[in-house]
């Protein structure tokens, strides 16, 4: 299975969503070990797809990329949801733990490194949330 950029940049976005309260600000290109302006025309793809909603992206006149992009008040559609759990084959119902856990394994199995290395950090701030 091959991810482009677009997707990895979903699948991180996804990851962090799992949290009760996630922050986008930690969806960055440094973070997921990608290029600056790929990870802008991806989260620009993204928004104009319906995957996700929230991203400010600022152009300058006359570029048609982004040069610059806010993060933190991306949310996921439904869409955007769907594609990543049918790619991924997650079952809807498990808890964003389980979710989180099961995409770790996945990415580390398919050796996306810098995702898996995301997910673990984003279950640990899950597994501080569980409440008993």
């Amino acid at each position: 299975m091959e991810l482009d950029a677009k997707q990895k940049v979903l699948m991180a976005i996804y990851s962090e969503y799992q949290k009760d309260v996630p922050s986008m600000k930690e969806i960055t290109f440094g973070s997921l070990d990608m290029d600056c302006q790929v990870f802008k025309i991806a989260l620009d793809k993204l928004q104009n797809e319906g995957l996700i909603l929230g991203a400010k992206l600022h152009f300058r006149q006359g570029s048609p990329h982004p040069d610059t992009t806010i993060t933190n008040f991306i949310k996921m559609t439904r869409e955007g949801i769907e594609f990543v759990e049918e790619k991924m084959e997650i079952q809807r119902f498990l808890s964003g733990r389980e979710k989180v856990e099961m995409l770790r394994q996945k990415f580390g199995k398919l050796g996306w490194e810098s995702l898996s290395e995301f997910a673990a950090k984003v279950l640990i701030e899950v597994s501080k949330q569980v409440v008993s």
